[in-house]
């Protein structure tokens, strides 16, 4: 096998490519997984738009922790040495985005977009896009680094 430093440089590349194209369709399945459920809560129930919010990103944020933790895990350190910093990172997550959302629906700018016969919820997609960057670093650098960049946990 070739470990010249340009074929490890080339490595390193794809697997970066690999994990932001995951990354994104990852951010659509959560755009389902959210606007699913608070479209349904909103209009089947009498709750707050916090508590359809908090709702909302749960089913998604439950998801994907059972999602990425159970079957894609994807790190040398071991799961045990990452639940605590997982599951502090989907907490953190979790209210970030819950309250931004909130916040979102509360100015209520009646922005609409649609895709051919399907509704885009802005607030949503606005909610991703401002946290993607906290939420990129968080689970790829701190809770799931890659080999080799220096901040897994020491090996036993």
């Amino acid at each position: 096998m070739d470990l010249t430093p340009a074929a490890v440089e080339t490595r390193r590349k794809q697997q970066l490519r690999s994990r932001v194209f995951w990354f994104l369709a990852g951010a659509a399945v959560n755009y389902l997984l959210i606007a699913t459920p608070f479209k349904w809560l909103k209009t089947h129930t009498a709750m707050p738009t916090w508590a359809i919010s908090a709702c909302s990103f749960g089913v998604s944020s439950s998801f994907f922790f059972v999602w990425n933790y159970f079957i894609n895990f994807r790190t040398d350190s071991r799961k045990r040495d990452a639940l605590a910093r997982y599951l502090a990172a989907v907490v953190c997550m979790w209210l970030l985005s819950s309250a931004t959302l909130t916040g979102l629906k509360q100015i209520d700018a009646h922005l609409a977009f649609n895709i051919g016969r399907f509704p885009l919820d802005l607030d949503i997609i606005a909610t991703q896009f401002f946290l993607s960057w906290l939420k990129f670093f968080l689970y790829h650098k701190w809770v799931f680094p890659l080999a080799g960049e220096g901040n897994e946990p020491p090996a036993d």
